[in-house]
């Protein structure tokens, strides 16, 4: 059953998802609401199950991670065989992100790591204990993630705000509290100073210079929230795209369409994989195809053809590598 949210939550879900650390008088202020109302509202959406998570957004690219983008088909395996499939990746602390496909593919996954040699140790395990379970596979690079707040759920007309989230690999050094402040931020992105200067056993102060540090080197880019979309009444579509006759300046063009669009909150590129793709919340099957046929109205001329995946369940969604 789909919650009913009225304007005052929706704002609340879009100041979160725009920046999940302001505090309860900033958001207060902006909902013209009192702290104590803020707070209400904050803990229900969390006892409801929409608000699952406050996310740090670390580019793990500054800190010399590849992104790897693995597509699994299935083939003979029971729904207990899946499940446990799932629940090997799950383990797995190089993997960030592991969702359920109705579609081309029935398993996609993110893993972040360092070196072809850590991603390759992965892929034998894999193909040692999955291989007669896999019909299919595709594994590509993700190379830039551009990342929309959910404008749709404040029915703007487009998108304004932009978080690069993947970008490619740097080796930006930091020590070992750093990490240690990394690793705490990225699952709640609302710990408190207070908290984190107990657990790393550092100073408030130096925990709030390190935090701007690590913001002013694009480390840290950003503080947004995981939602329950179902409980919103949305559903999570990927869209592929084949191109043809593209030029730079089309691309672009693209782009910017692409962006503008409040439904789509990813665009991304990739090593190995189609020309274009792009992620999108719709409510149903209907808006999508609205969606799709205002892309084909302006770009028809360079599109070859599309596929179109739901990703109708996420089981893991933490964008840190946990092997730090």
């Amino acid at each position: 059953m789909n919650y009913k949210s009225d304007l005052k939550d929706k704002k609340l879900l879009y100041e979160l998802d725009m920046n999940s650390r302001q505090s309860f008088n900033e958001l207060s202020r902006k909902l013209k609401l009192s702290k104590t109302a803020v707070i209400y509202r904050i803990n229900n959406l969390k006892k409801e199950g929409i608000i699952k998570q406050f996310q740090t957004v670390i580019n793990f690219g500054k800190l010399g991670f590849i992104g790897f983008r693995l597509y699994l088909k299935l083939q003979g395996a029971t729904p207990k065989k899946k499940e446990e499939i799932v629940e090997f990746f799950k383990k797995k602390d190089i993997v960030a992100w592991v969702v359920s496909i109705e579609g081309e593919y029935d398993l996609g996954f993110l893993i972040l790591a360092k070196t072809i040699k850590e991603m390759s140790y992965l892929w034998d395990e894999i193909l040692e204990k999955y291989a007669n379970f896999i019909k299919d596979r595709l594994l590509t690079i993700m190379t830039h993630v551009s990342y929309f707040s959910r404008a749709y759920l404040l029915d703007l007309k487009q998108n304004i705000y932009e978080i690069n989230l993947i970008t490619e690999p740097e080796n930006i050094e930091i020590d070992e509290k750093d990490k240690e402040i990394l690793k705490l931020m990225a699952s709640d992105g609302r710990i408190s100073i207070i908290n984190l200067s107990s657990k790393v056993r550092l100073t408030p102060k130096t925990v709030i210079q390190r935090i701007k540090k690590l913001e002013e080197k694009k480390i840290i880019i950003g503080y947004r929230t995981l939602f329950d979309l179902e409980k919103l009444g949305y559903k999570y579509f990927k869209v592929h795209f084949k191109l043809t006759n593209i030029t730079k300046e089309k691309d672009k063009k693209f782009r910017l369409f692409v962006k503008s669009n409040p439904n789509i909150i990813y665009d991304d590129k990739v090593l190995g994989g189609d020309d274009f793709e792009v992620e999108l919340e719709v409510k149903d099957l209907n808006d999508l195809r609205s969606i799709l046929d205002k892309i084909y109205e302006e770009f028809a001329g360079i599109i070859r053809e599309h596929k179109v995946m739901q990703y109708y369940r996420e089981h893991k969604f933490l964008l840190f590598p946990l092997n730090i």
